[in-house]
């Protein structure tokens, strides 16, 4: 093992740029994606714990009324993985003894006044016997909690609980169970095994919205004596999901019993549907809302709308291409130092060294220089992922901070053991074979090593690694998020895998680019001859190395013009949606809650004044709703066009969806709309699509609807005579200042806020650049990692040509001579790389948008990365002249003696 070591370490040490290079590599690929998935698990976790206290499944629905067996037919729609019916109320609870609920008398049983039917049991069940039963006057100290029925069966499936203890509710059990939360537990002592009794609270009814009046309904008034309900305790409930509600004051039960303890209540028929990761959740959203009313649970589907499913897989495909390149690194490293190493194991042959020797000094080398780079790049990525995640950065755009940090272990290792060992098998498999090649052929030199397709047969193993491998194994511990709905994920991963060939593809056929280069070179020759003919010589010479190193630039120089095209064209989305929805508005807010009869009557001596829309009548559903006054819409947008449109929503049957709800959600003209209101759910007719009225900057929701004022009232008992919001549409090209001069003489002192259309423009554009931040960062490691590549290139040719330079300074070469001639070989790749991979990305640029449309939703319009198409040449020259500094300054400082006497 001393020999081992003792080769090992000289090898390292006796090119100390060539091993840290190689180390930073590998480890800047690491970095970034570990960085990025760690990033990405911390969005997703921060955003879910938001709404932990109020924790549901995606969806929970509501039948319409010609649904004759909603969970059945719930059960059978596609991207459902599991349905329950569902109710919660508040209850009391109080702890039994040893001895259970005490029958009443029959003097007792018969002065209680029978409770109504009981209305809208599941299908399927057989009468259950009535549980035994006392009068709520018994003995014992009580506590209000909440309680939650579900179907028994489907808790495995919608897993809406972690039993601590004891296990999950039996289905069809014959006496009632129930699963406790822990601080309730804790709190009353109760055990697995103890006796509960369950009853309705003594409170006053609660009052519904019926037809525009808070009163309460006829068989919502209680009775006389509350029964109650004998349950025993067969689980603990963690401190999650449901086990969260209500400070963990809850108890969970089979939802037959629990209805059994409302029994005489009316119950609405509501569930919760589980999605099935087989199906995205707006094809699921589409394929209910045309029947049933749905309430979304966004904390649950954090990351999994359209358009944060494209922001999310984007970063993540950024990370693949900075882990591609960051390997390729190393494989660049090595390709270019076989010769080298050739050599030096044809020595060690001659010497005696054994072919098992030589195997163990190569091993430790590459396990040393991967190791390192996964230990880097590990803890680096979790650096980067923290930093990031403090300055409000996130996979899901930038503006969120979350408390807690956590790191996900298991995944990040796995990426770092990928990296590694990828970049293990690219360090040991050149030089085993170099190790099986014939010693005096291996001291001849290159042209020798070339015969033995070493050099070849490392290419095309680099390719399989890169463009194969490394995907299919990233996408297995990273998967894509989302449906994996063959023809657009196969799209975004063909340009992966084209981005990926762009790098390879020098390495086995070196030629194609060598030549553009040589071409290049010629007209340099002629202003600077020795220089001129010294770099063209070293490009004719290792015209793998120059094309290697212009494919890294141009691999960095095409993912920054397709990010850029692909922003050109959302800000080009914003700018087509403005013109159908904002352009001539003007947003008030912070109104005092003022009449809206009397705002309107302020606007009036306008003419420029079009309509009022009042943000303050809404109501959140399967998407926002709106309630506007239809009068106010008939001068402008679809309503002016079509006055039927104004009759329907006054006579309260129509409602107009936003451009962006009808398509992710499928509506078209004439579908109805459930809308779940206290009288039920009422359905609507899409009468219009339209950008035209609804938006409000707070919320920026552009999934919403818009129907009349009055049905709001009648269906929600909201009120809709004041507002503290208005949207004002002007004629086009009037003066926004209007609406302020008319509102500041009415309400003087007021605070009121003025967004002008061209304001929110604004902000909106800058909120685009902002979130893609993220992926600014992404694209800067991997220009640092193109960086590497030029510079390694640079760094290897001049170690190889170490006697070339020694001859020259002794025949009196400026230094300027030298460095001109790195300089310009340099430009030449920086200039070959920043040409191809802007021409590159420009050519992807459409993909890419039709992708993002596709994923998010949106309808963009195609735009070009504009002047970046310029600057990202430029660039690149500049990212060369950078790379080239360090092997100018080693050259400078070269030895000519020695380097004559050692070559």
């Amino acid at each position: 093992m001393g020999l081992v070591r003792t080769i090992a370490k000289r090898s390292l040490l006796r090119r100390p740029g060539r091993t840290l290079f190689s180390i930073a590599g590998v480890a800047i690929g690491i970095v970034t994606v570990v960085g990025v998935f760690t990033l990405d698990h911390n969005t997703v976790v921060g955003m879910t714990l938001r709404g932990a206290d109020h924790w549901s499944p995606a969806l929970e629905v509501r039948p319409g009324r010609d649904v004759a067996d909603p969970r059945a037919e719930l059960a059978a729609t596609p991207g459902v993985a599991g349905v329950s019916a569902i109710f919660q109320n508040q209850a009391s609870v109080r702890v039994l003894g040893a001895e259970g609920l005490v029958t009443r008398s029959a003097a007792d049983a018969a002065s209680e006044p029978e409770p109504p039917a009981m209305k809208g049991g599941r299908r399927g069940r057989g009468k259950r016997s009535a549980p035994p039963a006392a009068s709520a006057q018994d003995d014992g100290p009580r506590r209000n909690v909440r309680l939650i029925a579900l179907d028994a069966e489907s808790i495995g499936v919608i897993e809406p609980v972690r039993v601590l203890a004891g296990r999950l509710l039996q289905p069809n059990a014959e006496s009632g169970e129930v699963l406790v939360g822990a601080p309730l537990a804790s709190e009353l002592g109760i055990d697995l095994g103890s006796k509960l009794a369950l009853s309705r609270p003594r409170r006053a009814p609660r009052r519904d919205c019926i037809e525009g009046e808070l009163r309460v309904r006829e068989d919502k008034v209680p009775v006389n004596v509350s029964p109650e309900h004998e349950f025993t305790v067969v689980g603990i409930l963690a401190e999650e999901r449901l086990g969260r509600r209500s400070k963990g004051q809850v108890v969970v039960v089979d939802y037959p019993r629990g209805r059994e303890v409302f029994e005489g209540r009316r119950v609405e028929r509501r569930f919760w549907v589980q999605q099935s990761q087989d199906v995205d959740i707006e094809r699921l959203r589409a394929s209910l809302g045309q029947t049933y009313s749905y309430d979304l649970n966004k904390s649950v589907i954090v990351g999994a709308a359209a358009d944060e499913r494209a922001f999310r897989n984007g970063v993540r495909m950024a990370g693949l291409l900075a882990l591609i390149l960051g390997l390729y690194v190393i494989f660049h490293t090595l390709s270019m130092s076989i010769v080298e190493r050739v050599r030096e194991v044809g020595t060690l042959h001659a010497l005696g060294t054994t072919r098992a020797q030589i195997a163990r000094i190569f091993l430790t080398e590459a396990t040393i220089v991967s190791g390192t780079a996964g230990a880097l790049g590990l803890f680096g990525g979790i650096a980067l992922a923290r930093v990031l995640s403090k300055l409000g950065i996130t996979t899901l755009g930038t503006g969120h901070w979350f408390p807690e940090f956590a790191i996900p272990w298991p995944t990040a290792v796995a990426l770092t053991l990928l990296g590694v060992g990828i970049a293990l098998i690219g360090s040991v498999y050149p030089l085993a074979r170099a190790r099986n090649a014939n010693t005096v052929d291996a001291l001849r030199g290159e042209e020798a090593l070339a015969s033995t397709g070493v050099a070849r047969g490392f290419h095309l193993f680099a390719a399989v690694l890169l463009v194969v491998l490394l995907p299919a194994l990233y996408f297995v511990i990273v998967p894509v998020v989302g449906a994996m709905q063959g023809a657009l994920v196969g799209t975004v991963l063909l340009g992966v895998g084209f981005l990926a060939l762009l790098i390879v593809l020098p390495l086995i056929v070196p030629k194609l680019l060598g030549f553009l280069c040589m071409l290049l070179a010629r007209p340099f020759e002629r202003i600077a001859p020795l220089s001129g003919m010294l770099a063209a010589r070293a490009m004719r010479d290792s015209p793998a190395r120059i094309a290697v190193a212009a494919a890294a630039i141009a691999l960095v120089a095409a993912s920054f013009v397709g990010l850029k095209g692909m922003t050109a064209s959302l800000s080009g989305e914003i700018d087509t949606w403005a013109d159908g929805s904002i352009r001539d508005k003007v947003f008030v807010r912070d109104l005092p809650d003022v009449p809206l009869e009397e705002l309107k009557a302020a606007l009036a001596p306008y003419p420029e004044v079009l309509g009022v829309e009042s943000g303050s009548v809404r109501h959140y559903g399967q998407f926002l709703l709106f309630g506007l006054e239809p009068e106010e819409l008939a001068n402008y947008g679809p309503c002016k066009d079509d006055p039927a449109l104004v009759t329907a929503l006054e006579e309260g049957r129509g409602v107009i969806l936003s451009k962006r709800v009808a398509r992710h959600l499928d509506y078209q003209l004439g579908d109805p709309v459930q809308v779940d209101t206290s009288a039920g759910v009422v359905e609507l007719t899409v009468m219009a699509i339209s950008d035209a009225y609804g938006y409000f900057p707070s919320p920026d929701e552009r999934l919403y609807g818009v129907t009349s004022a009055e049905f709001m009232r009648r269906s929600f008992c909201v009120d809709v005579t004041t507002t503290d919001m208005v949207g004002v549409q002007l004629a086009p090209g009037s003066d926004p200042g209007v609406v302020e001069a008319a509102l500041a003489a009415a309400w003087p002192e007021a605070p009121l806020n003025y967004f002008p259309a061209q304001v929110l423009i604004d902000e909106h554009l800058a909120d685009i650049r902002r979130d893609f931040r993220l992926f600014d960062i992404i694209l800067g490691l991997t220009a640092a990692l193109a960086g590497l590549g030029v510079l390694n290139g640079q760094l290897l040719a001049a170690l190889e040509r170490t006697k070339e330079l020694g001859v020259l300074k002794a025949l009196g070469s400026a230094r300027r001579q030298i460095a001109g001639a790195v300089l310009l070989e340099s430009a030449v790749v920086g200039l070959l790389g920043g040409v191809l991979g802007t021409s590159l990305g420009a050519a992807l640029t459409p993909l890419i948008v039709r992708v993002i449309d596709a994923l998010s939703g949106l309808e963009m319009p195609l735009r070009s990365a504009g002047p970046w198409l310029i600057w990202v040449p430029t660039g690149a020259i500049v990212l060369a002249f950078l790379a080239a500094v360090y092997p100018i300054w080693r050259m400078n400082r070269l030895d000519a003696v020695a380097a004559v006497r050692t070559g």
